[in-house]
């Protein structure tokens, strides 16, 4: 009985464990404009003057990836209320990606990251199970353009009304 409590024990602890990466609090945001999987596009430089939550995943074929945005949907009134705009990051196609979104139910366009550049960029590349992929990370830009927290889930989930009260103590 007691290895099945050390065990539960060290899979929650897992399950819950993050990884704050660099020093979150310096630096500009490298700008971007990305196509998006609904055909348009998004730009971090238009969105300036309001903090802006960029979610990397590893896209598809993680599911984990797709519950999480899922999840930050269905709690997207938690960022209104911080005036936050919500950019996932993804290095797939669209056409890659339709499959999935539709699976999950997703309305959110994802910005299409294909040549790993941006991904690059905000240092997510193998931070996550994958070498080449992003790992499940966010960062948080402020309205100034500037990198105000960034955290990794090597859990590859963090409930969204968790996510909301760390970026909100991240703006004030």
């Amino acid at each position: 009985m007691p290895l099945t409590i050390g065990l539960v024990a060290g899979l929650l602890t897992l399950a819950f464990a993050t990884q704050e990466r660099g020093n979150p609090t310096t630096g500009s945001a490298p700008v971007f404009t990305l196509p998006t999987s609904a055909g348009g596009s998004v730009s971090l430089e238009a969105m300036r003057g309001h903090p802006v939550l960029l979610y990397f995943s590893e896209g598809v074929g993680c599911d984990s990836c797709f519950a999480q945005l899922a999840d930050m949907e269905a709690s997207s009134s938690s960022f209104k209320q911080l005036g936050v705009h919500v950019v996932p990051i993804m290095v797939n196609q669209a056409s890659d990606i339709a499959p999935s979104a539709a699976d999950f139910g997703l309305t959110t366009p994802i910005a299409l990251d294909t040549t790993k550049t941006v991904s690059e960029a905000y240092g997510v590349l193998g931070t996550g199970m994958h070498a080449g992929l992003p790992g499940h990370s966010f960062v948080l830009v402020d309205a100034k353009g500037q990198i105000a927290w960034e955290q990794n889930f090597p859990s590859m989930y963090v409930p969204s009304v968790e996510l909301a009260k760390m970026i909100a103590d991240h703006l004030n």
